[in-house]
């Protein structure tokens, strides 16, 4: 029996027997607390979805919560990992951009990307909202926790939420305790990773954390002199606590990471150039690269699946034009994905009196990411990026217990300041056959060149955008008896956005005569209030029922805009640019949080049915010869309102303690949906699209093994296909197949000793996969399209399909020194 063929006959078991839920926390306990204290003490979970600590079974609210230790152990290293272990959380790559733009999705609300396009999903670190994620700002290390909070967060997180937000918590000092620790990773594929952390009191009221990382990841896919998904980062932590009195707490944290990155592990696994390159229409990239490869005394390009350049599925063809038209790979087609990120932050916290606390979070931020990709990937093109955020964040909270007890009161008010800042530049090298693209005579052919045409500025363009909101939030929940509970709350949000954009003077742009850019401005502004409803009951007291209905709202966004040439940018400012309006979201929930057995069996289902309102999302557009619209590929993508969509499933969460030594745990997710307007959304498919089943089991023993504790662990994670594109027939169509993934580790901790050793194996049976793909057609390809051209009936639309290529199994050891 393969490998694959039982995987999936696993998938099938356990989706059919909906063995449910959630990654739930488990740190390691030590032997006293596993014989001595009750399960349900262990494992309780203590998450602040609220905005004031709760326990995860009371709380009224799909939340997935993980400890560093259970972060560890299931090999998550990255946000796109904890999307693979949380159900109806989804991060991939962007279209053509791969890793290098992150979507992120919570139940199939998405957004995002650029300077202008922002998240469904909010992302927090240590309180602060991180508003963009380009590169490789995603890893955070020496984590306390991570939360992610599924479905609309608008009234007590505001700012673009809607799908969801995920927030991480890091280590903070602690108070009369020196300690630290050094680890070193080693594995294959060329990972050498070097992480330390040291905590130091200064006298008895503060305390110092400092972390530091070296973390070095060789790549997998091989493109010439390249060795793509090779990483290096630096990260680093400081972080100072002070309790100048048992009321008073003071947190000050600087984070700081710089990461280089080789680009996406992107490999071609099609290339349909069918009927062929020779003697039918031609003019656009294939054809290019075609004459290019025969100039240099090379066969021409096949017509199906070339062998250079769907060569295996760890190498990608090594093609470079930029330099010259001959093939030979050079350094001028290097990909490169750069990322520098810092973040400053003060929390303090002031005890007013026993039941009343006053909180502030203040932070400063600031992303740096540069990028230069190839969206063909043939050593055509040159698209270079850089993309930078400025942020202030400011938040105000009181947390009070009111008429003793009965009513726990949150109220606050939030201030976001953003300048984000986009550069974008693309070349393309050109060859001399071409297609009219209209016209009288378009059904003709040009005379074939077969020779270099030069090198084409595309696109030269800069945006900058200002956004600043403001949100005033209050949020009560009254215990109406010692069983009955309702929450109500209400944000009102004020956002406002200054927008500019320039085109500089290019092959495709002529600004007006006399200067050389055009630059056009706007700005606009919006008032919403969002909502929350929640009515929980405890049927005993460990089976809690609730019902909770929700509203939140994403601001406004710019698109790109196509300037018109030879007018002056005045002359285009303003009502010419106008953003596309908000989206809503309104959300209705119900679940269950259960335990059995004295705790050693936690069950947690909760259904959903989401009402999502003039949804912005990205759309393709073909055009020909019109303003705006690029030479080649004769299409451009808009950020439109698209309508309504209607989203609905199931989240089901478990864990369930079979001895005090071994216990198991899972998560289920499912999400449907209904897209109202096809038309509007390019096709049928919700895009980008959502997985619609994924879920994961794990499995861990703990217990005592000769002089010390071993402890080992095994998790199994599967996602279903997905859409890559709106179309589902298109020839730009293509559905991501299933990813089947096992992690598991091994730890080691000697007593009396204080080293531990982890041996680990992620992706344990090697499964080939892909964590994205793009499928690029008859745009890319056909130069006019078959419709327009003489060519056998049954031939199909020209397409190549690239995919960003999974890690294959990676096996190492780390071994940790605490002092």
């Amino acid at each position: 029996m393969n490998c694959k063929s039982r995987m999936a006959r696993q998938s099938a078991y356990f989706a059919s027997c909906a063995l449910v839920a959630l990654s739930a926390p488990l740190a390691a306990q030590d032997n006293s607390q596993r014989n001595d204290t009750p399960i349900a003490a262990q494992s309780a979970i203590i998450v602040t979805a609220e905005r004031r600590e709760t326990n995860l079974q009371d709380t009224p609210l799909s939340v997935v919560a993980m400890t560093g230790e259970n972060i560890e152990a299931k090999g998550i290293e990255n946000l796109a990992d904890l999307a693979t272990f949380t159900p109806n959380l989804n991060i991939t790559g962007g279209r053509g951009s791969g890793n290098s733009n992150p979507q992120f999705s919570i139940r199939g609300i998405s957004g995002g990307g650029g300077a202008t396009g922002e998240r469904g999903v909010g992302l927090y670190i240590d309180g602060i909202y991180v508003p963009r994620t380009n590169g490789s700002v995603l890893r955070v290390m020496d984590i306390e926790r991570v939360e992610v909070l599924r479905g609309p967060q608008g009234t007590l997180f505001g700012r673009n939420s809607t799908g969801g937000a995920i927030r991480y918590f890091t280590k903070r000092p602690e108070l009369g305790v020196t300690e630290g620790y050094v680890r070193t990773t080693l594995a294959n594929m060329d990972r050498a990773d070097l992480t330390g952390a040291l905590n130091v009191p200064l006298g008895e009221t503060a305390a110092l954390r400092v972390q530091g990382a070296w973390l070095n990841q060789g790549g997998w896919v091989q493109r010439a002199t390249q060795s793509l998904g090779e990483t290096t980062d630096y990260l680093g932590r400081a972080d100072l606590r002070v309790e100048p009195s048992s009321d008073f707490t003071i947190d000050l944290g600087f984070l700081y990471s710089d990461s280089k990155s080789n680009g996406s592990p992107n490999v071609f696994e099609e290339f349909d150039m069918r009927p062929g390159l020779e003697g039918f229409w031609e003019g656009n990239y294939g054809d290019w690269v075609n004459d290019a490869l025969k100039l240099d005394g090379q066969a021409p390009i096949a017509a199906y699946n070339d062998s250079r350049i769907v060569i295996d599925d760890f190498t990608a063809p090594g093609f470079c034009l930029l330099d010259d038209f001959d093939p030979d790979w050079d350094s001028a087609c290097e990909q490169y994905d750069n990322t520098k990120y810092w973040q400053a932050s003060l929390n303090m916290s002031y005890d007013l009196s026993d039941t009343v606390t006053l909180t502030s979070t203040s932070g400063f931020s600031s992303l740096d990411n540069v990028s230069k990709l190839d969206w063909q990937y043939l050593g055509t093109e040159s698209r270079v990026t850089a993309i930078t955020s400025d942020t202030f964040y400011q938040e105000l909270q009181l947390n009070a217990e009111l008429f003793a007890g009965a009513v726990d009161l949150v109220l606050g008010g939030s201030y976001f300041h953003e300048k984000a800042f986009s550069d974008l530049v693309v070349f393309n090298r050109r060859g001399t056959s071409d297609v009219p693209r209209g016209g009288p005579f378009k059904d003709q052919l040009r005379p074939n060149g077969n020779a270099d045409a030069g090198l084409f500025d595309r696109s030269d363009n800069e945006t900058t955008q200002k956004s600043d909101s403001i949100g005033i939030f209050g949020s009560a929940t009254w215990h109406i008896t010692d069983d009955l509970n309702f929450t109500g709350g209400l944000r009102y949000a004020h956002d406002y956005k200054d927008y500019m954009t320039t085109e500089f003077a290019n092959d495709s742009f002529v600004p007006f005569p006399g200067t050389d850019r055009t630059t056009a401005t706007s700005d606009y502004s919006w008032d919403q209030v969002d909502w929350r409803g929640s009515l929980d009951y405890h049927l005993t007291d460990d089976w809690m029922w609730y019902v909770t209905a929700s509203k939140a709202y994403k601001a406004g966004s710019y698109s790109g805009v196509a300037l018109l040439p030879n007018v002056r940018g005045e002359d285009q400012s303003g009502d010419y640019i106008l953003p596309i309006d908000p989206e809503k979201v309104i959300s209705f929930e119900t679940g269950m949080r259960a335990e059995a057995f004295g705790g050693r069996l936690r069950f947690n289902p909760t259904a959903f049915y989401m009402m999502w309102s003039n949804r912005q999302a990205a759309r393709q557009a073909q055009c020909s010869g019109q303003v705006g619209c690029p030479e080649p590929p004769g299409f451009r993508i808009e950020i439109l309102n698209t309508g309504d969509v209607d989203i609905y499933g199931v989240e089901l969460d478990t864990q369930a303690f079979l001895t005090d030594d071994f216990w198991l745990d899972g998560s289920f997710g499912y999400t449907g949906y209904d897209l109202k307007d096809e038309v509007a959304n390019s096709g049928p498919n919700l895009f980008p699209g959502p997985p619609q089943i994924s879920f994961n089991v794990g499995a861990t023993y703990q217990a005592d093994v000769g002089p010390g504790e071993l402890t080992l662990n095994v998790n199994y994670a599967y996602t279903s296909n997905q859409p890559t594109h709106p179309t589902e027939t298109g020839d730009s169509a293509y559905r991501l197949p299933a990813i089947e993934l096992v992690n598991a580790r091994i730890r080691y901790e000697p007593d009396n000793v204080p080293v531990t050793v982890s041996v680990f194996a992620n992706n344990l049976f090697d499964n080939t996969y892909a964590t994205y793909a793009t499928r690029f057609g008859g745009g890319y390809w056909d130069r006019g399209g078959p419709t327009s051209i003489q060519i056998p009936a049954a031939a199909p639309e020209r397409s190549a399909l690239f995919v960003v290529r999974g890690k294959p199994r990676e096996v190492g050891i780390s071994l940790q020194y605490d002092f």
